[in-house]
């Protein structure tokens, strides 16, 4: 195993995933790509009030005038930054980390053919129900069209 992607939205079940994906790259001595994608989604929705609660869509609600976008990729940044500072932690010996905007099971498909992964790791649900019901479900999505192996963490 040569490289392993790891997708990553800044929640606990992400937070899980990105342990599994480190040790699974510590063992492997493979390279860890963590992959965070701003939601077309959830840039669409989010505005100064927002469709549904922000902790399902994980949109900051404290913005004192900045551009949403700006907005989106400074949690993008934010989120990559501890997650990286996670899977060092747990020993993955080569992390990168990669933000793009689109939709997430398109974006983390499309990373891992990039990376020529061998795997991709992702949480099993990483937002609110709601969220999860309306914008449907990531890991479905990436499982169907991946072309390398698909570890689905609980």
């Amino acid at each position: 195993m040569r490289c392993i992607v790891v997708a990553t939205d800044g929640s606990e079940i992400a937070d899980r995933a990105i342990d599994f994906a480190a040790d699974l790259a510590r063992m492997a001595g493979a390279d860890l790509v963590v992959t965070h994608v701003i939601s077309a989604a959830t840039a669409t929705l989010a505005g100064p009030r927002p469709v549904f609660p922000a902790a399902d869509l994980r949109v900051p609600t404290t913005v004192a005038n900045a551009p949403l976008p700006e907005v989106l990729a400074d949690d993008a940044s934010d989120i990559l930054a501890r997650a990286k500072a996670r899977a060092e932690a747990k020993g993955a010996p080569r992390v990168a980390t990669e933000s793009r905007a689109g939709d997430p099971g398109e974006i983390v498909v499309a990373v891992a053919g990039e990376r020529k992964a061998d795997a991709i790791v992702l949480g099993k649900r990483g937002r609110g129900r709601l969220a999860g019901m309306l914008l449907g479900s990531v890991s479905q999505k990436v499982t169907m069209a991946a072309r390398c192996a698909v570890i689905v963490v609980p």
